[in-house]
C-alpha cells in the first residue's frame, strides 16, 4: 500500500499551473521534523492537482503549519534523464494550526459551499407549513 502522512510547515510558496487542457496542478514543498531527531528536517516536495491545488494555492502560504495525506510517486525528471524524482501526490491538504487560523480542509470548503447552494429563500410565505 502507497501511502503517506505528513505534517510539516510550508517550505515556499505554492506554484500553481495548469496543463494544456486546463487542469490545475500545484507544487509546493514542506518541512518535515524527523520524529526522533528535531534538529533534523526533510524538504519533501508536493504536488496536488484540480481542487485541491486550487485549495491549497488558495489558502496555504509559506511557514503555514499543513497536514496531508496522499502517496509517493517517482519518476524520471523534467529533462528525460535516469535520475528519478521522488514527490508525494497529496489527496487531502488540511490546516494543521489551531482552529482560529483557517478554513479545514478542502473538503469540508466544499461541503459549505454546497450547503450555501442548497437552500433558496420563499418569497411568498405565508407562514403556514406545508403538510
Amino acid at each position: 500500500m502507497n501511502q503517506v502522512q505528513l505534517i510539516g510547515r510550508m517550505a515556499r510558496e505554492p506554484e500553481l499551473r495548469r496543463t494544456e487542457k486546463g487542469t490545475p496542478v500545484v507544487s509546493f514543498a514542506l518541512a518535515v521534523d524527523r520524529r526522533f531527531q528535531r534538529d533534523t528536517v526533510d524538504f519533501v516536495d508536493c504536488v496536488a492537482w484540480r481542487g485541491t491545488a486550487e485549495f491549497v494555492n488558495k489558502y496555504f502560504r509559506k511557514g503555514k503549519r499543513v497536514a496531508l495525506t496522499g502517496s509517493i510517486q517517482v519518476r524520471k525528471d523534467k529533462e528525460g534523464n535516469d535520475r528519478k524524482t521522488v514527490e508525494v501526490v497529496a489527496d487531502s491538504v488540511e490546516f494543521a494550526d489551531g482552529k482560529d487560523q483557517g478554513a479545514g480542509s478542502y473538503a469540508a470548503d466544499q461541503m459549505a459551499a454546497a450547503a450555501d447552494q442548497q437552500f433558496t429563500e420563499v418569497e411568498d410565505d405565508d407562514g403556514e407549513l406545508p403538510f
